[in-house]
């Protein structure tokens, strides 16, 4: 049986009361039309749900294959959550040690981090208190170096998982405007649904629909921002952006992800290996 943390999805609005989140506003729709249809046919009569909703209700619920239990790893128990059966950590790495123990450099000196050839770490504005927020972040040398950053069992995910990702939360989205009558949802909306209601944008622009957040999957996607390649930090806490790693390479460069605070895509792109981003772990797969 899946064990899955209990994360809110709801949209902040900034002032006055909160709009359910999408899934809520599915299941309603889905209750409303099933009790008009117990009102006009007996117990006996009455069919069974059909197999869509079925298949929905698993999905919604969170069945999965494998056990999607929050690790406990360095010290830091994580917060996780199963989407179309994959299971995620629901926030941003933070440790300062490989897999096997041996340290991860950490990043003081600008040149240092600009010539960086090895794994380094650091913490935004090297403020160790902003990592419990934020989490650490990470040059693409960590991410590749073979002692791994995930604990065992897990990895930092790879194209494949994030498109995984994309699939499920399009699918489900989709699936729940749909009953209001939408004909679904766009592939560049999908960032919109990570993104934690509480972070990233003031009050006054949360109140417009075109910002709102939604975190309707528990993903938990906060402005984290990143380390640049000369050693800078930008994009973090108001009108900033997420950042992860992808594990995928391409030529001497490496794949990344990002939502910002002014759109509602899950970008992809391709960086230097100096620049510093957030890391999230997902689970291997039991083969």
């Amino acid at each position: 049986m899946l064990t899955q943390k209990t994360v809110s999805a709801r949209s902040s609005h900034g002032v006055g009361a909160e709009e359910p989140s999408l899934l809520t506003r599915w299941r309603n729709a889905s209750a409303n039309v099933n009790d008009a249809s117990s009102q006009s046919q007996s117990p006996v009569n009455r069919p069974l749900p059909s197999p869509w909703l079925l298949c929905a209700f698993i999905v919604l619920t969170g069945c999965s294959d494998q056990d999607c239990v929050a690790p406990s790893w360095q010290g830091i128990r994580y917060d996780v959550v199963e989407m179309g059966g994959q299971c995620w950590f629901a926030e941003n790495l933070n440790v300062s040690a490989y897999r096997n123990g041996e340290n991860i450099a950490y990043g003081d000196e600008d040149d240092a981090w600009r010539r960086a050839t090895q794994g380094m770490r650091c913490h935004y504005d090297h403020d160790a208190a902003k990592s419990a927020a934020y989490g650490q972040l990470y040059n693409g040398h960590a991410v590749l170096d073979g002692r791994g950053l995930c604990p065992v069992g897990w990895h930092v995910p790879s194209e494949s998982d994030w498109e995984d990702l994309v699939a499920h939360v399009s699918e489900q989205s989709a699936m729940g405007v749909e009953v209001e009558g939408w004909d679904g949802m766009a592939h560049w909306e999908v960032g919109q649904f990570l993104k934690d209601s509480c972070c990233g944008l003031p009050p006054r622009l949360l109140a417009l629909d075109e910002f709102k957040p939604t975190n309707d999957h528990g993903f938990k996607a906060i402005p984290s921002g990143e380390r640049s390649f000369s050693g800078f930090f930008l994009d973090a806490g108001v009108y900033g952006s997420a950042k992860w790693w992808s594990s995928d390479l391409v030529g001497n460069e490496l794949r990344w992800r990002f939502v910002t605070s002014i759109d509602s895509a899950l970008h992809d792109a391709q960086a230097m290996r100096t620049r510093g981003f957030a890391v999230r772990c997902v689970k291997d797969v039991a083969k």
